[in-house]
């Protein structure tokens, strides 16, 4: 016997959104990553270009990731939720590691709003209502 499907939650679609602007602004903070490594030789920055570059690629790598999930999150499957969950926790990750760096100036001040988005997103997406939601029907 199968359950009648339960309505999309609007915090589930708020966290879909956030997971897209989430995606937007770590694919930017990538690139900008990426960007500041190349003016190395120019701009006076006491960390090695290596290390930069590595993680401009890894935020570009999770921002790209999230995008590809954040459009299947709508439907309500839970492995999709569970893929969020770990992207944004990366993502968290990765703006600490970003501020370490940086500080929260410069190429640093995404990194803060990142944060938060992703606080958001993984508070929306595992609230009773979205739980039941993503439920196995």
């Amino acid at each position: 016997m199968s359950t009648a499907p339960v309505a999309r939650p609007g915090s589930v679609t708020v966290v879909v959104v956030l997971t897209w602007i989430s995606a937007v602004l770590q694919i930017v903070v990538g690139v900008l990553l990426l960007v500041v490594a190349a003016t190395i030789g120019t701009a006076e920055i006491n960390v090695a270009r290596g290390a930069i570059v590595a993680i401009g690629i890894f935020t570009l790598v999770i921002g790209m990731l999230t995008a590809a999930v954040a459009s299947r999150l709508g439907r309500g499957g839970n492995g999709a939720r569970i893929i969020v969950t770990v992207l944004e926790v990366l993502q968290i990750l990765g703006a600490i590691t970003t501020l370490s760096v940086y500080g929260s100036s410069g190429a640093g001040s995404g990194a803060i709003g990142n944060i938060a988005i992703a606080a958001v997103i993984l508070a929306l997406l595992w609230n009773n209502r979205a739980n039941q939601f993503f439920a196995p029907r």
